[in-house]
């Protein structure tokens, strides 16, 4: 019998924790969530915490080890130039990057500093925290521009980003209305396609970036200093999609634009963007939008696809239309 995912055992992860790094044994090792990666909780003799990721196998944009030493080596660079990531630790071999054999295969293991403090999505924050958090991925962003490495990286284009979502959609559009609602987000992926390659144009609009910088993947403590984690998904793509995660359009409530404004100037005041990007932030959310449901998709060998139904076809449908609004041309009667 085939195994496509397995979860490993954490007594058996503690010991091998013990054996490769330099930390207090005992150790003790619980599951934080199964997702992408399997990511555990790491609590040492002292209570010294730390994040064990143990990576899944066959990801779409993984290719080979070398994309996760990129991963890798970019942490290990932002973090010495200060900025608020995690880092990941260096094994007693030498090596940052672990290999452990499951019933699947072979998996690759990282250990990383722990984020302290809560996710931005938890309570509320002043503006002007907003506005650090902006500047923040700005700084983000100049410092990456820095950033060497033997190693490569996927590319955040049409294809990840519309084609790919699109393809893996046909197979669930069973229903005439499902095909219908398909065939024009296929058309919508099309002009999608144009704005992205002319973005791609725009000098200092495509870089490294995080790619999933949602308010989960940072953590805030009672200081007000800022942790990023989860580059998983990290790669080459347009920098205004790094906010895009938290772009809020004209009709969203108050509080929200108001968030919003504050982590656009933020971002500006350090490093301003062109006029074009920051008209293509609606473009960008209808991609962020379909590259959602792709990726989950992508992952459906081992979390499932029975959310996938017309109605989740539908409101893609219907959550690109309200992103393009205004953006597209109105489509010739001739």
């Amino acid at each position: 019998m085939r195994v496509t995912h397995s979860l490993l055992h954490a007594e058996d992860l503690a010991r091998r924790v013990e054996r490769e790094y330099a930390v207090a044994a005992p150790v003790t090792v619980s599951l934080l969530n199964r997702g992408f990666n399997d990511t555990y909780l790491v609590v040492d003799a002292e209570g010294g915490r730390r994040v064990l990721r143990v990576y899944n196998r066959e990801k779409y944009w993984i290719r080979s080890e070398s994309d996760l030493r990129f991963e890798l080596d970019l942490l290990e660079h932002l973090g010495a130039a200060g900025l608020g990531v995690i880092r990941p630790y260096q094994r007693t071999g030498g090596d940052r990057l672990g290999r452990l054999t499951a019933p699947e295969g072979e998996r690759c293991f990282a250990l990383f500093t722990h984020a302290p403090g809560s996710p931005l999505f938890e309570g509320t924050m002043a503006e002007g925290l907003w506005r650090e958090f902006g500047s923040g991925i700005a700084r983000m962003h100049r410092e990456m521009d820095a950033f060497r490495t033997g190693h490569d990286r996927y590319h955040l284009d049409e294809r990840i980003l519309v084609e790919r979502p699109l393809a893996g959609l046909a197979r669930y559009a069973g229903s005439g209305r499902a095909a219908a609602d398909l065939a024009e987000l296929g058309k919508l992926g099309a002009w999608l396609t144009g704005e992205l390659r002319r973005l791609r144009a725009v000098g200092g609009a495509y870089g490294i970036i995080h790619a999933d910088l949602h308010r989960g993947n940072t953590h805030i403590d009672g200081d007000g200093r800022f942790v990023t984690f989860d580059f998983d998904h990290c790669g080459f793509g347009l920098r205004a999609y790094d906010l895009i995660a938290l772009y809020r359009g004209p009709d969203s409530p108050a509080e929200e634009q108001e968030r919003w404004a504050a982590v656009l100037a933020g971002y500006q005041q350090v490093r301003p963007l062109s006029r074009d990007e920051v008209a293509a932030f609606p473009v960008l959310a209808a991609c962020r939008a379909m590259w959602d449901v792709g990726d989950w998709l992508g992952a459906a060998d081992r979390t499932g696809d029975a959310w996938m139904t017309d109605a989740v076809i539908a409101k893609l449908l219907a959550d690109v239309r309200k992103a393009t609004a205004g953006q597209r041309e109105p489509a010739s009667d001739t």
